[in-house]
């Protein structure tokens, strides 16, 4: 029961025919409270998530296995709660050391040593240079999002009409990723919405905005705003220079609207759609971030996903090679065990070095592909754009195999001849 008397819970028992809990209860997964869920109320997720984990099989596999069972099994647990809670930030730091210990190390828990990538960027998508594992907390704000969405398209839902809380941020998300196109103007809201031009009052006049009362602003819709101008009556306090400056412009700016018969629409500005989606939803959250260059031919070829691991490690300099281990001052080779001739470095050792260079021409020979062997290409993406240049279309999957397989073949034969020898 919920902030009841004594007196009113007896009658209401007894014509339910149902037992009496007290709270916090679980109901479909998710603990329900009056307030928001603790650490400790959400420890079962991450109980769970770490009774996931294999623990002898861990050792039997390697990394894009264990990439592919923390995409599929540990990411996905959390997903129920991160529909409807935002979990404190201790719930979540929890469940990436789970997803960070099993990726990098095996186990629960891995320590800094064994962690060759930052995790936030481990979580960004494989074309912004990530491994393309969910960030816990951009998940869930772009699962609570749909919320918003069916609130404002949806009346026929059964919460229609309740007041649901939501956070700052998943309001000025939503905010930013929706714009109004008018109708009738009866859906829309005056002071809320982004119905002029994909802007809205508040970004075109603020000083304006801040005289609005705020149960105004939540039930004046267009359509009775534009009536005989009954929105400046909406204006209430001290009008200085400033906000009789944005009355002006907010006159000039809606002057000229015209209403329609149609309803008005509510448009999602990340796909071609105009609907809500989470997948597009998620990735607006990474809007503004950096493409990776070589992301097309890390993951894109025919190849084993431990191969394209590698070359993700490679491309931000992450394998063991003698120049990053002098630069953490361990023991290393002081030249390149393939050619013995200069310091290695990844650059060197998958195309600058003879051994390599012989090794690309006689495998473009053998694949009788037309581009010319690496030879002083800046990196290997360099490289592999300015050969699919030379070579047929059909033969580009062959050309991004190769490019894959051979570094990594090259890889494999340095570590034989270092760990064998």
């Amino acid at each position: 029961m919920i902030r009841c008397a004594d007196d009113e819970v007896a009658p209401a028992v007894a014509t339910l025919g149902c037992p009496l809990a007290e709270f916090p209860i679980t109901y479909l997964g998710i603990p329900l409270t009056l307030r928001r869920p603790t650490a400790a109320q959400l420890q079962p997720v991450v109980d769970k998530t770490a009774g996931k984990l294999p623990t002898w099989k861990a050792h039997l596999m390697n990394k894009a296995g264990r990439l592919a069972f923390v995409k599929s099994v540990l990411s996905a647990i959390p997903l129920h709660q991160l529909l409807v809670l935002a979990p404190p930030k201790k719930v979540l730091k929890l469940l990436e050391k789970i997803q960070r210990g099993f990726l990098w190390a095996g186990r629960a828990d891995a320590q800094g040593g064994n962690c060759h990538v930052n995790w936030r960027r481990v979580c960004r998508p494989t074309s912004l240079g990530g491994l393309g594992i969910h960030d816990l907390e951009r998940t869930g704000l772009a699962l609570r999002t749909r919320w918003l969405w069916f609130a404002r398209t949806d009346g026929n839902r059964a919460w229609a009409g309740l007041d649901l809380q939501f956070s700052r941020e998943e309001r000025a998300f939503f905010f930013a990723s929706t714009f109004m196109i008018l109708g009738d103007g009866r859906r829309a809201l005056f002071w809320e919405d982004r119905w002029i031009n994909g802007r809205s009052i508040s970004e075109i006049a603020p000083q304006l905005y801040a005289l609005i009362p705020k149960r105004r602003r939540k039930s004046r819709t267009v359509a009775d705003g534009l009536q005989a101008h009954q929105w400046a009556s909406d204006i209430h306090g001290t009008l200085g220079i400033q906000e009789i400056g944005q009355y002006l412009l907010t006159w000039r700016a809606i002057e000229h609207t015209t209403l329609s018969a149609g309803p008005d629409h509510l448009q999602w500005k990340w796909n071609a759609s105009g609907t809500y989606t989470a997948q597009s939803a998620y990735l607006a959250t990474f809007h503004g971030s950096t493409a990776c260059p070589a992301w097309q031919l890390t993951w894109k070829g025919w190849a084993p996903p431990c191969v394209k691991f590698f070359h993700w490690l490679a491309n931000l300099g992450r394998c063991w090679t003698a120049d990053r281990l002098a630069r953490r001052g361990l023991p290393h080779p002081p030249r390149c065990p393939l050619c013995d001739q200069v310091p290695e470095s990844m650059n060197h050792l998958i195309l600058e070095c003879p051994f390599t260079k012989q090794v690309w021409h006689d495998a473009l020979s053998w694949l009788h592909l037309p581009c010319s062997a690496p030879n002083g290409e800046g990196s290997l993406s360099v490289w592999w754009r300015t050969a699919r240049q030379a070579t047929p279309k059909p033969m580009h999957k062959g050309l991004t195999t190769a490019t894959l397989l051979i570094p990594w073949m090259t890889w494999k034969h340095r570590n034989d001849c270092v760990f064998n020898a």
